[in-house]
């Protein structure tokens, strides 16, 4: 195999994986937001709610863990960005994807999901 053809070969999986990454970015995203907000929705519904205080605990360790997953993520995807625009340069590509937008969302969803892990962090020591 020529080296012509192992660059198109990691141009098209490095292309693929980008578009891979993206999709279950905000799949990921969707889910969070799912489980959180029908716990915290039911955790605020209650009369007393120190009675689901622990039930807190699951959004408050999805959202820190998740917001540290992101941000590596974003760190990642940077990278995989570095990799596309090579690789299409070798190849003498005039236009190819740009990978910045994984590296925004996935930067934007670890300040969020890391923002309300700290919120309802202060939430669960305050009460």
């Amino acid at each position: 195999m020529d080296q012509k053809s192992i660059d198109w070969k990691d141009f098209e999986i490095s292309v693929e994986l980008h578009k891979s990454y993206l999709d279950f970015a905000l799949k990921l995203n969707l889910f969070y937001y799912g489980i959180t907000g029908a716990i915290l929705s039911f955790h605020f519904s209650k009369e007393s709610p120190t009675a689901s205080l622990i039930g807190l605990l699951l959004p408050t360790m999805l959202s820190i863990l998740l917001g540290l997953f992101f941000l590596y993520g974003a760190k990642l995807a940077w990278n995989l960005r570095t990799n596309i625009i090579m690789r299409a340069q070798k190849l003498e590509l005039m236009v190819y994807p740009e990978g910045i937008v994984l590296v925004i969302i996935c930067a934007i969803f670890g300040v969020t999901m890391l923002s309300t892990g700290a919120v309802l962090l202060g939430y669960l020591l305050w009460n």
